[in-house]
């Protein structure tokens, strides 16, 4: 929690999955972003099932240390499904609580088939202003009128092993974890931008030839044109851009790529602190303290009782189920390990296919006796 309050954004996902043990159960967890858009795991609980009151009782725990973060107001993700919305809503009222565009994705793939629609959806989803999301969703419409209200009553202004031996393996998950990206930035510059960011900027500075940069207005607001002649207002002073992206990303978008780049920038300067390899360093300083085993652990005073046993009907599933749209692994056809041939093995092998003779005519050498 400490790297979360220090070093990441204010925003939390929520989730929870199935355990396949013998006594089932589900795992909470809750999980933050780096600036390298990496996880940071928060925090997991192990319950009978996902419900209200288990979310509630997880959040409840969680919610001092949520609070302690310097911006005010999480932003929570999650699928907002089994208790999730009521929970989060009665802990964190004033918090915005996004759909995750994931589960939303998949739900609507399995209503409404075609790419087209899916592309409209994504175009939609991804939006930075309203117009351009109404402009999407129009389209829809016209589309297919049933995906389109499908959408809009899912309200678009949200979207967005034994117990012990789990625990202990989750711990020592969390600490290599930390280890690992702790070394991995021990010869970064405290004083750049981490390494995804860089990337980001090299490659939005190739695309430098598809715009034009007028000079500059007022101090150092510029006007920048872009090849289809939609024209941006970028304001260096107050880091913002008419098309939002700067503003909501805390990183600069490519028309103030565009603009910063006549003034060959310091451009940590002009990216939120999330994105530099100081805070970066600060979010994996703090390591974690590891877990005495169980054999350390003082006895317990109170007996505890394994959770019943629930047998469910047929055969119990291993894998993971796979989604409609998800390529299933193809069979490779078995050929025989003696002929080379498809469709039997060694055993039953007749030989291989015989050659068949040639119907090339054979020349006559004839000699002269």
């Amino acid at each position: 929690m400490r790297a979360f309050i220090n070093g990441c954004r204010n925003v939390v996902g929520l989730d929870g999955c199935h355990l396949k043990g013998k006594y089932g159960g589900c795992l909470l967890s809750a999980t933050a972003l780096d600036g390298q858009n990496g996880l940071v795991p928060l925090g997991i609980m192990i319950c009978k099932n996902e419900c209200a009151e288990n979310w509630f009782l997880f959040l409840k725990h969680l919610k001092p240390r949520l609070d302690e973060h310097p911006v005010q107001g999480i932003n929570f993700i999650s699928d907002r499904q089994k208790g999730l919305r009521e929970a989060v809503h009665k802990l964190f009222p004033t918090s915005p609580h996004r759909f995750c565009f994931r589960h939303m994705y998949k739900n609507f793939k399995s209503h409404f088939k075609g790419s087209k629609l899916h592309t409209m959806f994504w175009n939609a989803a991804k939006a930075y202003k309203a117009k351009h999301f109404q402009a999407h969703m129009d389209s829809m419409m016209v589309e297919n009128v049933k995906a389109f209200e499908y959408l809009m009553g899912e309200n678009p202004k949200s979207w967005e092993k034994p117990l012990c031996k789990l625990v202990l393996m989750y711990g020592q998950l969390v600490m290599g974890l930390f280890y690992k990206r702790r070394n991995a930035c021990v010869g970064w510059d405290s004083r750049d931008l981490v390494p995804s960011a860089k990337k980001l900027l090299k490659l939005m500075l190739k695309k430098l030839g598809e715009y034009k940069v007028a000079g500059a207005v007022a101090g150092k607001v510029y006007e920048v044109t872009s090849i289809h002649s939609s024209v941006f207002t970028v304001d260096l002073n107050k880091k913002t851009c008419s098309c939002v992206q700067w503003q909501l990303r805390g990183f600069p978008c490519q028309h103030a790529v565009c603009a910063l780049q006549q003034i060959r920038p310091n451009w940590i300067q002009y990216c939120a602190k999330y994105y530099s390899v100081d805070n970066y360093k600060i979010t994996y300083a703090e390591g974690m303290i590891p877990l005495e085993g169980p054999d350390d652990w003082e006895e317990p005073r109170v007996t505890i009782v394994p959770p019943l046993l629930i047998r469910k009907q047929g055969r119990p599933r291993k894998n993971r189920r796979k989604a409609y749209d998800e390529t299933l692994h193809e069979k490779k056809p078995r050929c025989c390990s003696k002929c080379k041939q498809p469709g039997h093995n060694k055993t039953t092998c007749g030989g291989g296919p015989i050659g068949s003779n040639s119907t090339k005519k054979r020349i006559r050498l004839e000699v002269d006796g």
